[in-house]
């Protein structure tokens, strides 16, 4: 997990604020404006603005939210998206809260600071 400290991420959500807290993730922004809230076409064009020039090293969305808006900022960004579990049974890896934890390191260990 060491590796992952410092890396800054741009999560859909704010659900994943205690896992940014423990592996010592910065978090840049988020998607959402507010919590609940779907990101419009002008707030993600602001995202856009703000991301340019390597200001995140990754995307980071639940497997249950809808991944268009990650998708589309990191094609316009070039910042990659990585989908985590979220919860036992979110992705095949995370069958039990080991293979979740497991899982969800595994995706993040992809991000290239």
């Amino acid at each position: 997990m060491a590796p992952l400290k410092g890396v800054r991420i741009v999560p859909y959500h704010k659900d994943s604020v205690y896992l940014i807290h423990w592996l010592g993730m910065v978090e840049v922004m988020n998607i959402e404006p507010k919590p609940g809230i779907p990101p419009s076409a002008g707030h993600l064009s602001e995202l856009v603005g703000r991301l340019q020039g390597g200001a995140a090293d990754a995307i980071v969305r639940s497997a249950y939210q809808d991944p268009k808006a990650a998708v589309w900022l990191s094609e316009k960004t070039r910042i990659p998206v990585i989908e985590l579990p979220y919860t036992v049974g979110g992705t095949p890896g995370a069958k039990d809260l080991f293979g979740l934890f497991d899982d969800s390191i595994a995706r993040l260990n992809k991000v290239k600071k």
